[in-house]
This record gives C-alpha cells, sequence and structure tokens, in this order.
C-alpha cells in the first residue's frame, strides 16, 4: 500500500495528558481570564504558573503576531510550517483557523504538509526558511539569497525571529502536554474554511438604521462568540461600544460612520493586549450581519439581532 509523504512528525511518543495542570479560570485574575478568552486559553491557563514569564514574553509574541510588517499570510505560512517540523499539534490546531482568516486556502494548508507541493518563489522561499531553521539553525546562501530577493533586512530579521518564538514555544507545548481545546483541527488536518454555525437572519428588505443594542453571534472556526454592539447615530457618526460576552472585553467604537442601512466602524481593544478591530455590516429591519476583522487575521461573518431593552440616545432612528 502507498503511503502518501508528509512533513509533518509522528506524533506517537508526544504526552497525551497535560503534564502540568492548567489554573482554573476562577483562580485567575481578570487580565489572565481576559488573555485567556482571545483563543489560546489552555496556553494561558498552564503559562501563569509562571505569572512573570507571561509578561515577559508577552510584548515579543504580541509584537509579531501583530506586525506589520510581515504579511499575516506569510506569517501563519511559517507557523504551520514550525507545527509540522516541531510536532506540535496545538500551534497547528490554533493556527490553522489563523491561515484561513489571513487568506489562505484550504488547498495551501494541506501543500505546507506535502514535501512535492510547488510554491511560487517568494513562499517556497519562506518555507525553506523554517525548514533549514528547524533542522540545522542556518539559512543556507541559496535561500538567504531566495529570501532577499522579495524581503528587505528588517523583514528578514523579524522572519527568523518569528520561526524561532513558535520553535521555543513548540517544545514547551509538547513537553508539557498541553492538549488542543476541542473542536480544533487534529495535527495535519485542514478545517472547513466556512465559519460559525448558526444561519443568518432571513432577510426582510426592510432597510433600516444601526441605532440601538444588538445580539450578534461572532461566527469564527473556532467557535461561535456572542457580542452585544451598542451604537448611537447622529449626523452620519456612530458612536457606541461592542462587548464579548465570552471573555468580558469590552471596546469602544472610536471611529464610526452611518450610511443609510449600511455601517463601519473601527475599534481598539488595550486589554489584555493591543488590537484593532473593524466592523462592516448592514441592516435590515431588527436583523443585521457584516463581518469583522480583528488585526492580524482576515475578516469573519456575523449575524444578530435587534434588542429592545435599550434605547440610545437620540432615538430609533439616531435622529435627536
Amino acid at each position: 500500500m502507498t503511503t502518501t509523504a508528509r512533513i509533518g512528525r509522528d506524533l506517537t511518543n508526544r504526552p497525551t495528558e497535560p503534564r502540568i495542570l492548567p489554573l482554573a479560570l476562577d483562580d485567575m485574575t481578570q487580565a489572565q481570564r481576559a488573555l485567556a478568552g482571545i483563543g489560546a486559553s489552555t496556553v494561558i491557563r498552564t503559562l501563569v504558573h509562571r505569572d512573570d514569564l507571561v509578561t515577559a514574553m508577552g510584548p515579543l509574541g504580541q509584537a509579531l503576531l501583530f506586525s506589520e510588517r510581515t504579511s499575516p499570510r506569510d506569517r501563519e505560512l511559517a507557523i504551520l510550517r514550525v507545527a509540522l517540523r516541531t510536532g506540535a499539534a496545538y500551534e497547528w490546531a490554533n493556527h490553522t483557523l489563523g491561515a484561513l482568516g489571513a487568506g489562505v486556502s484550504e488547498a495551501e494548508i494541506r501543500a505546507v504538509n506535502d514535501p512535492e507541493a510547488s510554491w511560487p518563489e517568494a513562499d517556497a522561499a519562506l518555507l525553506r526558511t523554517v525548514d533549514e531553521l528547524c533542522a540545522d539553525d542556518c539559512v543556507s546562501d541559496g535561500t538567504w539569497a531566495a529570501l532577499r530577493a522579495t524581503r528587505d533586512d528588517a523583514e528578514i530579521i523579524e522572519f527568523c525571529l518569528l520561526v524561532g518564538y513558535y520553535r521555543m514555544m513548540a517544545g514547551f507545548l509538547n513537553s508539557a502536554g498541553i492538549q488542543p481545546e476541542p473542536g480544533r483541527p487534529a495535527f495535519g488536518e485542514v478545517p472547513a474554511a466556512a465559519p460559525g454555525t448558526r444561519p443568518a437572519p432571513a432577510a426582510k428588505g426592510a432597510g433600516g438604521t444601526p441605532a440601538r443594542t444588538w445580539d450578534l453571534a461572532f461566527h469564527h472556526p473556532s467557535g461561535d462568540q456572542d457580542l452585544t454592539l451598542v451604537m448611537e447615530v447622529r449626523d452620519g457618526r456612530i458612536t457606541g461600544s461592542a462587548a464579548n460576552r465570552s471573555n468580558g472585553i469590552t471596546t469602544t467604537v472610536t471611529d464610526g460612520t452611518a450610511d443609510g442601512p449600511r455601517f463601519s466602524y473601527t475599534s481598539v481593544m488595550t486589554e489584555p493586549v493591543r488590537l484593532e478591530i473593524s466592523c462592516n455590516g448592514t441592516v435590515d429591519g431588527d436583523s443585521i450581519a457584516g463581518d469583522i476583522t480583528v488585526q492580524g487575521t482576515g475578516p469573519f461573518p456575523f449575524d444578530g439581532t435587534r434588542t429592545h431593552g435599550h434605547q440610545p440616545a437620540g432615538g430609533r432612528d439616531g435622529r435627536k
């Protein structure tokens, strides 16, 4: 029987249970719970046994993960290749979702695990860099020249540090026996591209205004998140807030506009990490739908309904 070659390492000898028990959420600070709620819950709940190291590591991880110098697509392709080369099932489980959000296709995610896959030269150089750093801790002359053909020195420095950071994390994740959260893709598997499980509300063709309070479901491959969005509209400008009921994080709308039923806004989350969030949507009577983009990822859809328990100043249509 012919077996298709794969890059991913054999996980036979990996721990199948945690060697360090994660802290219960009730035993964590509010900031720690908020950080865990962003996505890597089990990792944070384990690392907070050394809270001082979480504090020290955090700025570097954030700088690499949310940098605007390396494209989200390049970053996620590199992390997936690191996960395969190091046998880090947790990194693979989380970053396949991040890769989809960054515009990596399902076919490309499969190709990351295929040693015979054909890539454009810029992508091939990036993946060879990961392979050589994981195998020999040094990028070869030929691969370095290929990197410099499409990237400047600052980008190459960042890319090498990115690979090193996720190799370091892989060693900890594997050794501590940290298991992927339920529902995440298994090692080497590809998640479905269509996020979310809830159907969008039926369109009524009613149009309307975004003013008032909305119950939203933000559909992400890792699972739906429930949000409460409050918007007030005056002279085409939106103010308000968005609260993630899953992790207790609330952000303030800082730059919002409304044009009839269509609206857009940005907000900035400052704690526990700094992230810019943008939202675009359309109102249809008491239904709402659109997409939300968290800095460093692509857009994912949301939908929801208007509630009747809160009336923003200015009335239902946002006018005085």
